[in-house]
């Protein structure tokens, strides 16, 4: 999950939000606006309720924070690296790099966050005490305590991404002896919890209430897709151990003039090769960006006389990786962004392209290959 908005970092973690999260704010204003301090501190000013409700969402998004915060801490204690925190439609998300080192370190990493939410809970039911005097202050931190001990509660719910899947998991892992295996066995449970909540939600949708039901069966889809994705995640790091970049890489590499157009690489150039993707390079040699092929005829009927370095993506833009590098670490490394492929240098020199259909290929023998 990329950040959108980046807000900077919080103890050298790299923090941000995604666009998702003002539909989820919007909503906790709402609600505590227009619902609970109306009911629980009535005869108040409208606006009142709406600046004590935009204040209680910021302190909510707060708590997540510290949630995640406690997450990445723990990891990075453990040596794992700490890519950043997003702050999302649901909840909050930490980008850990690499595997933990031991099903123990991996339960310590989930069980914390959950830990964290329950003792801001506590806090809020003391502060609740403390500002009882000021009752929409006091009304709002014992929402805050309610709405933590939720999220703790939530999130020991046995299947990924939640941190309850990942406890189950950790358990599986010491009871079977690899990581791969825990994961397996934890997404298997998870599945059956998916799919339980978007049966209940289509039968609350029809029965009972359609938007509570709907957020059901949408956190029950939500919960079956992260679980596949990552279980097949564990399987690829699983297949690529130990595999370098140069066993998956596409090579030699034919770079192209950035001053050609469109119309002369479609045409004259691309049906004399068998690749998709072209570093460009300009007058003097060095490489000034890429262009895929996909992206350029989907162009080519409103600029096939534009030239390649006006529509290719910048070199500074295109990751990359030395031969030697072991691809499960630059997969870990640059996650989606292999999408745009990675340039391969030794050197200095370029000497190979990856692609996802290089690794999906490389992935596809390994396995076939095994007894």
């Amino acid at each position: 999950m990329a950040p959108t908005i980046r807000l900077g970092k919080i103890l050298g973690i790299e923090v941000g939000l995604n666009w998702s999260l003002i539909f989820i704010y919007a909503l906790i204003v709402w609600t505590l606006a227009t619902d609970v301090l109306p009911v629980d501190v009535p005869n108040q000013g409208a606006l009142t309720y709406w600046a004590i409700g935009a204040l209680g969402g910021v302190v909510f998004y707060a708590c997540l924070l510290a949630h995640e915060l406690a997450h990445a801490l723990v990891a990075r204690r453990y040596g794992m690296k700490v890519s950043g925190i997003t702050l999302w439609l649901i909840g909050g998300v930490s980008r850990l790099d690499g595997d933990p080192p031991s099903a123990g370190a991996e339960a310590l990493i989930a069980a914390v966050g959950p830990l964290t939410s329950f003792v801001i809970a506590g806090l809020a039911v003391g502060l609740m005490f403390a500002t009882s005097a000021s009752p929409l202050v006091s009304d709002v931190f014992a929402w805050l305590a309610y709405v933590n001990v939720a999220l703790a509660l939530f999130n020991l719910v046995p299947a990924f991404p939640l941190d309850g899947g990942r406890l189950l998991s950790s358990l599986f892992w010491w009871r079977q002896g690899t990581r791969q295996r825990g994961v397996h066995s934890a997404v298997r449970i998870g599945r059956v919890l998916a799919y339980v909540m978007i049966g209940l939600g289509i039968v609350v949708t029809f029965t009972i209430s359609p938007v509570n039901g709907i957020w059901l069966a949408f956190i029950g889809w939500f919960l079956l897709s992260a679980g596949s994705q990552e279980e097949a995640g564990t399987v690829m790091k699983a297949a690529l151990r130990s595999v370098p970049v140069s066993a998956a890489m596409s090579s030699p590499v034919v770079t192209i003039p950035d001053w050609l157009t469109i119309g002369q690489l479609l045409e004259s150039v691309a049906p004399n090769h068998p690749f998709t993707t072209y570093p460009l390079h300009d007058p003097t040699g060095a490489l000034t960006g890429l262009v895929r092929l996909g992206d350029l005829v989907k162009l080519r009927r409103e600029a096939a006389d534009g030239r390649l370095a006006s529509v290719a993506r910048p070199i500074s833009e295109v990751p990359t990786a030395r031969p030697d590098e072991a691809l499960s670490s630059l997969i870990e490394r640059i996650g989606a962004a292999i999408e745009n492929r990675v340039l391969v240098f030794d050197q200095g020199k370029l000497v190979g392209i990856v692609s996802p259909v290089d690794v999906a290929r490389l992935i596809t023998v390994r396995q076939g290959s095994r007894p």
